[in-house]
């Protein structure tokens, strides 16, 4: 009986252990399909699953695979490199921009860091007012 007594607690112990939830996975953030432009001179990125398209006016374009994707506490940055050519692509989401030159204003502001090319100032994202826009 005394035995019993013993292992009730532990019995108890085991059973409070198995209501417990399991925590949820850990998801990482994705960024998705995404479209940036700039202008003076011109460029535009175009990022879709895992690859980073950049063209510019100059037409010194190039392919990378996405290395780095990270969610930022005000948008992303993504970075791709290879032998040849490597970018650094910085969005600030929720910061309207205009591209300056086509009356469109975009959800973000985009800087890019392009070999060859410098930096670049940019939109991207959702068009949020003008001819393709929200009326």
């Amino acid at each position: 009986m005394k035995k019993l007594i013993l292992l009730a607690p532990l019995a108890a112990l085991t059973l409070s252990a198995c209501e417990e939830t399991a925590e949820e996975p850990v998801t990482q953030d994705i960024l998705g399909d995404y479209s940036a432009i700039g202008t003076e001179p011109g460029w535009t990125v175009e990022i879709k699953g895992e690859e980073i398209a950049f063209t510019s006016q100059n037409g010194a374009d190039f392919k990378l695979a996405t290395k780095r994707m990270k969610k930022t506490d005000d948008g992303w940055d993504l970075k791709g490199f290879s032998d040849s050519h490597n970018i650094n692509i910085y969005i600030t989401s929720g910061t309207e921009c205009s591209d300056g030159m086509s009356d469109r204003t975009y959800a973000d502001t985009v800087k890019v860091e392009a070999s060859d090319h410098g930096t670049l100032n940019g939109c991207g994202g959702a068009i949020t007012e003008g001819p393709d826009g929200p009326p």
